[in-house]
């Protein structure tokens, strides 16, 4: 029960002060609760996280803005269990682990905005048992051609720590071991130690409308990642008679992404069309591509309805093999590293969705209750299906490989 209860008391505390802001003179605030649920409903690993999450923004000054905001992950699953196959060393029946853990973070910052521009400075904090995260951001956005056009440009620094074994750092790859839990990290326990995961992000935009119909918006990305990049609870078969090691990850990682979206209204149906396409390369030798299609119509002027869908596939990183008792390969430098991750294999999806909105803005002269200015509610599903190539758990294919997304959101603006 204590594990519900935090959330429930961020977002109580969070409209608390922004009725105090309110009675405190500033001009509006804006409250937003939201929750999410996703679900894996595997039969041999089911997964569920339950996100809820809060936010306030209180107009300081005219052109000042202040937020904060949390947000927690609540996890609950169960591992794998496997039945022996080609990468184990003796037919086995292991039963699946389960586990639970929780992620706190918490976020605040400043906007200022003056003119027809945007500057904005955030921190963030996260914690979890075995996962320590800080960042700070900025972004700066303009606006000019009669608010036509629209570029924008940002930064983040992150400074996370993770939990490991306490291997040392001239301990060879083979020989490191995963954690068995996450008891004693990021305590003076001697069988744990932490581990620096330095992170780099940078990402502009450019937005704009070239019709009263139609707008376009292109963003480019990339993020710099140093230190720890592995799971330090996953381990490999790296020998044919079952010798297994903690995955080893390069230390360093350049992701770049660029994204096109345009969108038009088609007037005779009411309705607004989104297509759009990204594409990612890194220096793991991974190539992603996504394409989205999107399609929103108002039911009632108070109410709208959006459905899409989105495909994504990708290739698998260098390094990646779903065997490496096998030798070395005679066309990449597999056997220096090794990994267990099937985010890193090669593999596509699918996600099919929907979305209502519902949003009413109160009368210049008359609030909704005394106080609200607008009040809005949304309610989403999707069902996301993934199609793994080549990834196996020891041989047998994983059937976690579907998942559910629901979530419910409310802002109010006071």
């Amino acid at each position: 029960m204590r594990l519900q209860l935090k959330p429930v008391l961020a977002l109580a505390a969070a409209l608390s002060l922004s009725l105090l802001a309110s009675g405190a003179g500033a001009e509006v605030s804006t409250d937003a609760v939201r929750a999410t649920v996703f679900l894996e409903p595997s039969k041999t690993s089911k997964l569920l996280v339950i996100n809820p999450n809060g936010e306030l923004s209180v107009n300081v000054l005219s052109v000042l803005e202040a937020h904060a905001a949390y947000e927690a992950d609540i996890v609950s699953g169960a591992t794998e269990s496997l039945k022996g196959g080609r990468l184990s060393p003796v037919d086995i029946v292991s039963s699946a682990t389960h586990f639970k853990d929780t992620r706190h973070q918490l976020s605040g910052g400043i906007t200022l905005s003056p003119l027809d521009s945007q500057v904005s400075l955030n921190y963030t904090y996260g914690t979890e048992s075995d996962y320590h995260s800080q960042a700070l951001s900025v972004q700066a956005t303009t606006n000019f051609l009669q608010k036509n056009t629209q570029l924008s440009l940002g930064y983040g620094r992150g400074f996370d720590r993770v939990c490991t074994t306490a291997y040392a750092a001239s301990d060879a790859p083979s020989v490191k071991r995963p954690l068995d839990s996450s008891k004693g990290c990021f305590t003076k326990t001697e069988d744990r130690a932490s581990r620096k995961v330095d992170l780099d992000n940078f990402q502009t935009g450019w937005t704009q409308t070239w019709t009263p119909v139609f707008a376009t918006q292109l963003v480019l990305y990339g993020a710099l990642q140093h230190g720890f990049l592995e799971n330090p609870y996953r381990s490999v078969v790296i020998a044919p008679a079952g010798d297994q090691a903690l995955e080893n990850h390069p230390d360093n990682r350049l992701r770049l992404a660029a994204a096109l979206r345009a969108k038009y209204y088609l007037r005779r149906l009411r309705m607004a069309f989104t297509a759009g396409g990204r594409l990612y390369r890194d220096t793991w030798d991974i190539l992603g591509q996504t394409y989205e299609l999107e399609a929103e119509r108002f039911l009632w002027p108070d109410l709208r309805v959006m459905v899409h869908g989105r495909y994504y596939t990708q290739t698998e990183a260098l390094f990646w093999s779903d065997d490496y008792t096998g030798g070395e390969p005679v066309d990449g430098p597999r056997g220096q590293y090794w990994t267990g991750d099937r985010e890193l294999s090669p593999l596509s999806s699918y996600l099919l969705g929907g979305r209502f909105v519902f949003k009413k803005n109160a009368d210049q002269q008359k609030h909704f209750a005394g106080v609200l200015a607008s009040f809005e509610t949304s309610f989403s599903v999707d069902v996301m299906k993934t199609s793994l190539e080549e990834f196996t758990w020891g041989g047998l294919k994983p059937d976690d490989t579907l998942a559910l997304i629901g979530s419910l959101g409310i802002r109010a603006a006071f």
